[in-house]
């Protein structure tokens, strides 16, 4: 079974596959992903619990905790991946013969599996940053692949089940999101996965999914990100405050990281009672590791090449502060490339 990080051309067979079937057990699975789930991550859970149906006869339960906010990702939800169940807590463990995380893994803080329940199953492309995975029956993490979905259609592929036009538009929108349409973080898996979705979506969906209405907060949150948006040099960072939903640093992020001459932009705000953030980068510059520095100890952040995120329970600390902390801690990193500050707008 696979047990450390894999090289993009590897691809499964069915005998491989048999470990991860056992993993599973008798069914029900349950399928958790991280809080808040993006496209890639909603897209690899429907085509794992497609597997598992199609291959094993295995019947499975999609669970997310968090919102899902951003205007694409509730249309995503709703017309490619309707089989998830958003839940605040999940108690009653015994009732699932295993567990699988997809597109984030145990003791990440970026999902609400309990400390004290090992899954047995985790895929993911994320960095390894848990010691706890040694406890995982089934660990199969490829970082050089720029999106978990394309990981679960190997594993589609493997099983000769052909996905259905709705995942495959899922899967498709999933790479797209992910990679910024095969821009970043990418590997020649992606593409090819990319590119057989393409010819087996259903068009009319995924038009639906990319031209999602957008409330009229979104502009407003926008328009207050960029007029807080600093240059250092070829450095950007935008600290919206308080923000309608937990996903927006990671749309302005993107936004700001086409700054001409950026290299990298870093995104905070605050949603309730966590701070999240959000960091853009370029190809030399890794993302990941680069966020693992600026966050502060009672937080969390992961990330892999060009994108990175994480997040920080405000507690009792000011919100102010606290992304002041953060902001400083960046810019003490990025001083070589930074300059003095200058305002965007």
């Amino acid at each position: 079974m696979p047990r450390r990080r894999k090289l993009a051309s590897v691809r499964m067979s069915p005998p491989q596959l048999e470990p991860l079937r056992q993993a599973a057990g008798a069914g029900p699975l349950l399928i958790l992903t991280h809080d808040n789930p993006d496209p890639d991550a909603l897209a690899a859970g429907k085509a794992l619990a497609t597997l598992f149906e199609r291959a094993w006869g295995i019947p499975s339960k999609l669970a997310y905790s968090g919102l899902v906010a951003r205007a694409e990702n509730k249309a995503v939800l709703r017309l490619l991946t309707p089989e998830w169940q958003q839940v605040e807590t999940l108690e009653d463990w015994s009732r699932y013969s295993a567990i699988a995380l997809v597109d984030t893994q145990p003791g990440g803080g970026n999902n609400s599996l309990p400390a004290v329940v090992t899954p047995q199953i985790v895929i993911d492309h994320h960095q390894w940053g848990s010691a706890e995975m040694d406890r995982v029956q089934w660990v199969d993490i490829r970082t050089d692949i720029g999106a978990t979905a394309c990981i679960v259609y190997l594993y589609l592929e493997a099983m000769g089940i052909e996905p259905d036009a709705q995942l495959a538009t899922a899967i498709f929108y999933g790479i797209q999101t992910d990679t910024r349409s095969l821009t970043r973080s990418t590997s020649p898996i992606d593409q090819e996965v990319y590119f057989k979705m393409l010819a087996r979506l259903d068009r009319e969906r995924l038009v639906k999914v990319e031209s999602a209405g957008l409330p009229r907060e979104y502009f407003r949150t926008f328009v207050k990100g960029l007029q807080s948006a600093q240059v250092f040099g070829q450095v950007v960072v935008s600290y919206l405050g308080e923000m309608p939903r937990p996903d927006f640093t990671a749309e302005l992020a993107d936004a700001l990281a086409r700054l001409e001459n950026t290299q990298a932009a870093l995104c905070l705000g605050y949603h309730d009672d966590k701070m999240y953030l959000s960091l853009r980068t370029v190809p030399h510059l890794d993302a990941g590791a680069l966020i693992r520095k600026i966050i502060v100890p009672t937080g969390r952040a992961g990330g892999h090449g060009m994108i990175a995120g994480g997040r920080v329970s405000l507690a009792s600390q000011p919100p102010d502060a606290l992304a002041n902390e953060m902001i400083r801690r960046f810019l003490e990193i990025m001083k070589d490339i930074g300059g003095p500050p200058e305002t965007l707008l």
